[in-house]
This record gives C-alpha cells, structure tokens and sequence, in this order.
C-alpha cells in the first residue's frame, strides 16, 4: 500500500481540483485511509484482500473494484465511498502501472517499502501541508533528516499524487464496469 501520507496528499489535491464534487472533506479524506486502517478491529494483515475487495499478501496487490461498487454497503454517492474508491484506484495504479519496477526490486531484495515512506512523509507532508490524523499518527514515523528513499524516487512520487488527484472518479467507474480492472491503464 502507498503510504497513508501518499493516499491523505492525493486526496487533500483532489479536493482541491475537484471544486464541488466533495462536500464533507473530512469524510472524503477518511475514505482514502479507511481500507488501511485497522478501524473494524480486523486483523488487516490477514483481510487486507476484504479491505481492497481483491487478493492481497505475498507481494500481490490486486483490486478488484467492480466488486467494491457492487457491493451493498458502498454508497458511491457519499464522500466517505468517494474516497474508498479514490484509495482503491490509488493502489491499483501503484502497484500494478506507476511503481511496478520499484515493486519488483522490492520482491527480488525480499524488502519493504515502509523505509522509503517513513523517508518521504515529511517532504510530503511539508509541501501538501497535510495534517496527521490521530488514527494514523502511530503508523507513521517522520524523518526530518530528508534521507533518500531506496526505491521510491520523491520527483516520482510527487507526480504520481499531481496526475492521481487529477483522476475522473466517475470515468474510473464507466471504465471499470465496461472493461474490468483491464481497462485501468
């Protein structure tokens, strides 16, 4: 998964562009982090693939987010599902377009990403101007040091939250249920 600040700076941009598509801000911002969050007192490291509606574990990241907007209790037209969606979009281009070699290198060096973003939350959340949420503050670890990340490049991530935020929910779901995850390029 990108970073909570990843997914928090994406949403917070998307507000921003978006003018009139969020009314409840807070809400929408609670949805981009909610399938992270251990907020169900679920064991996210066994249902992370419930959360993100696909399999998760073992390096594979795959969404399925037909079925998230087919399931009963999504309301798509509520902030809060907004930005569930908005995270489950995020992580798919992540994963799976955007960071796939990073992803690679990560499974062949059998390491972790959380060191690249413990690396960059700070730069991020300096220029995105992101207040941290009390329900994430223990996942997050700050280094003001401004160490280089090993894998993830911060120019990389930068854009990737510049063109994330600019992403048409509404056109991601046509796509999505004309063509399924394929159509996701």
């Amino acid at each position: 998964m990108p970073g909570f600040t990843i997914h928090i700076a994406i949403g917070k941009e998307y507000i921003k562009k978006h003018k009139g598509h969020i009314q409840n801000e807070s809400e929408f911002i609670k949805g981009t982090i909610a399938p992270d969050l251990d907020e169900n007192k679920i064991d996210l490291a066994k249902d992370k693939s419930k959360t993100h509606y696909g399999k998760w574990g073992n390096y594979q990241v795959k969404t399925n987010i037909k079925s998230f907007l087919q399931d009963a209790k999504v309301t798509i037209d509520t902030d809060y599902w907004k930005g569930y969606l908005l995270h489950l979009l995020v992580d798919h281009y992540f994963y799976n377009i955007s960071f796939k070699q990073e992803l690679e290198a990560i499974i062949q060096n059998k390491d972790k990403f959380y060191d690249d973003y413990d690396c960059l939350n700070f730069e991020l959340i300096t220029r995105f101007q992101i207040e941290i949420l009390e329900n994430v503050k223990k996942y997050m670890k700050i280094d003001k040091n401004k160490k280089e990340p090993k894998y993830l490049k911060k120019d990389k991530v930068i854009q990737f939250i510049e063109e994330m935020s600019n992403i048409n929910l509404e056109k991601q779901m046509e796509i999505i249920q004309k063509e399924g995850m394929e159509g996701l390029k």
